[in-house]
């Protein structure tokens, strides 16, 4: 994935755009006969919905394993961590995959993500998941709260008892 690709999925999801990815689905066996598939995979903004179906899933994934993934790389070669990381989270990471392209209020159907098994390397996984990842609007935020995180005075702890304290503070 290119840095072009991953400024304009950024663009894209700031915008609100729909993202058009190119796929390749050369094994169609698991697609039912009255359905149809195109040579591309849309992604569509995440809806409330969709995001909300998401989060539980995300959470699940640990925040050093999650760093490493979603981080976007020109040229992307499986190192030994991102292997590890992969083969840790693939069910996962399938769900999150299925749950983000269908996008709609019901579960996304069964042919469905065997479509995407039978077609999917590692490194489609890995672009899919990122391409969902952006629409939610994780890598943007996540940017932004490490940079805050940075040059604030306070570490985590002291905010929360700063706040705390103003609570106790106001509510006398």
């Amino acid at each position: 994935m290119s840095v072009k690709f991953q400024i304009q999925l950024e663009a894209d999801a700031v915008t609100e755009s729909t993202v058009t990815i190119p796929f390749d689905f050369h094994d169609r066996s698991s697609l039912p006969p009255d359905q149809v598939l195109e040579d591309n995979i849309v992604i569509n903004p995440i809806t409330v919905r969709t995001y909300f179906k998401l989060k539980p899933l995300l959470l699940k994934i640990d925040k050093d394993d999650f760093n490493t993934v979603v981080e976007m790389k020109d040229d992307i070669r499986p190192d030994s961590k991102l292997v590890e990381i992969m083969d840790r989270y693939d069910s996962l990471f399938m769900d999150i995959i299925c749950i983000g392209l269908h996008n709609q209020k019901s579960n996304p159907p069964a042919w469905f993500r065997e479509m995407l098994v039978d077609n999917c390397i590692w490194k489609d996984i890995y672009i899919l998941l990122n391409a969902i990842l952006y629409r939610i609007g994780y890598n943007p935020f996540c940017k932004s709260i490490t940079t805050l995180r940075s040059v604030s005075p306070l570490t985590e702890a002291e905010l929360i008892a700063a706040q705390k304290n103003l609570e106790s503070w106001t509510s006398q």
